[in-house]
């Protein structure tokens, strides 16, 4: 009997045992922790596969040609070292670059590499420093497929517009330790370039970050670019917050973007600054007390670059194509013309190039600004080809609290119209603006300069408007 319950008892134990082990394989909550799981793209030629791999696989499978996909930036981490975990995103660009660079992957990439950035301030300069804690700006971005990605979660409104950061939420932040210069050359914090026919950075996406110029509580100057675009397709900036005193929050060029759900407060020139030849969209933005103009359009233009990039070649011809959508505006009083959005027909640098620039302004705020909306020739200079078309059309503004005018049309430049100009541009001639009001406002409200005796056309709502002038500017009238 006594052995009887010994065996019993052994066995009760065994199933004890049996039953704990399979539970330890099962049941998660009992293991013992997985190895940290790393993205990487499994490729194939041109196309490209992501998938998760334990952290110790990553040597592995580097030797059969995968890559790590997604990279950490962290001044915190202790695992610097490994390929995946970095304390700068300088270094983590690097890496990206050096990769591309690697596989030849010159203006597309296999898998899209994701940069993912803890919260924190980051200080950089434009300068060479001996401080290895510095992130070097600007951050040049000239290899295809990166999504830079900060931790900064934009909230949106109800009309899905961007309304700040979430209450409470880290932020990464980019701070200069001196501030950013626009003359002779602009400084930036990030470069998204593509190389006269060379590696490009396409594909690329900025998202969640805060960016300063480095002046606010330093010094009264503004200078900068938060984002500077040159050659590109498809840059997506997104969720960011561009705090006061930089030049302009974002610079793109012969680029084709996307601007959508970011904050802009402040600046010098144009907030968001967007030249072709190019096609835009800029949607659920809020841009307050910025600059002369809260979006600027043209089809080209020859302006300063920051160093290391290279000037961009005037064509023979341009055109640009820019939809503004759903946006906050207001606020831009400067004098005499400060406006919520502004196309030009003759890009500033590019006058002997004939121009045709088409946009679409729907469904926006527009509110308290000197001018809501201007479309004028630009920069038209003497004894050039003096050639800028427009087609622009209109649906479902709020335009409120205009201080001149909701809308001002010339084929001249805008100072000279009003008569405040230093410097009297010409008339642009022979071009062709066509433009409708979608009901936003009546013709008989709106500003316009159209004399005889250049070859204009213009026309609205499908009928033409004859040479003649509606202007009713007050140089005393304070804004505001």
């Amino acid at each position: 009997m006594f052995i009887a319950l010994k065996n019993a008892r052994l066995l009760v134990v065994l199933v004890a045992v049996t039953v704990v082990a399979s539970c330890s394989n099962d049941n998660p909550s009992v293991a013992a922790p997985p190895d940290e799981t790393v993205k990487m793209c499994r490729s194939a030629g041109a196309a490209g596969t992501i998938v998760d791999v334990p952290l110790s696989d990553v040597a592995a499978r580097k030797t059969q040609g995968d890559y790590v996909a997604s990279l950490v930036v962290d001044p915190a981490s202790t695992r610097v070292g490994d390929s995946v975990h970095f304390k700068r995103i300088t270094d983590a660009v690097a890496v990206v670059r050096a990769l591309r660079q690697k596989r030849t992957e010159t203006v597309a990439a296999s898998c899209a590499v994701t940069i993912n950035v803890a919260a924190g301030v980051y200080r950089g300069s434009t300068k060479d420093s001996s401080d290895a804690t510095l992130e070097k700006f600007p951050i040049v971005l000239d290899m295809p497929g990166v999504a830079l990605r900060g931790a900064l979660t934009m909230t949106l409104d109800a009309a899905l517009r961007a309304n700040g950061a979430a209450p409470g939420s880290a932020v990464t932040t980019l701070t200069p330790v001196t501030g950013l210069v626009s003359d002779p050359v602009p400084d930036a914090i990030f470069v998204v370039n593509g190389h006269p026919n060379g590696s490009a950075g396409n594909d690329v996406t900025i998202e969640g970050f805060a960016l300063q110029s480095g002046h606010i509580g330093v010094d009264a100057d503004t200078g900068g670019f938060g984002v500077f675009g040159l050659r590109v397709k498809n840059l997506v900036v997104r969720g960011n917050r561009f705090e006061p005193t930089l030049s302009s929050a974002i610079d793109v060029r012969a680029t084709d973007a996307r601007i959508e759900n970011n904050t802009v407060a402040g600046g010098l020139l144009c907030d968001l600054c967007l030249a072709g030849p190019g096609t835009f969209s800029v949607s659920g933005n809020r841009i307050a007390k910025g600059g002369i103009d809260g979006v600027a359009v043209s089809s080209v233009i020859v302006l300063p670059v920051p160093a290391g990039v290279e000037q961009y070649t005037l064509p023979a011809a341009a055109s640009a194509s820019a939809t503004v959508f759903n946006n906050d505006i207001r606020d831009h009083l400067r004098v005499p013309v400060g406006v919520a959005v502004r196309v030009s027909a003759v890009g500033i640098g590019a006058p002997n190039v004939p121009q045709s620039t088409t946009l679409d302004v729907h469904d926006n705020t527009l509110a308290n600004n000197t001018f809501a909306l201007l479309y004028e020739a630009g920069f038209p200079v003497a004894n050039t080809t003096l050639k800028g078309d427009l087609i622009v059309t209109m649906a479902r503004n709020l335009i409120q609290n205009s201080c001149q005018s909701d809308l001002m049309v010339t084929f001249n430049r805008h100072a000279t119209t009003l008569g405040v100009a230093q410097l009297t541009r010409p008339y642009i001639r022979n071009s062709n603006y066509t433009i409708s009001l979608g009901n936003n406002l009546r013709w008989e409200d709106v500003w316009y300069s159209n004399p005889s005796g250049f070859g204009n056309t213009l026309t609205v709502e499908g009928d033409t408007i004859g040479s003649g002038a509606h202007l009713a500017y007050l140089a005393t009238k304070v804004c505001g």
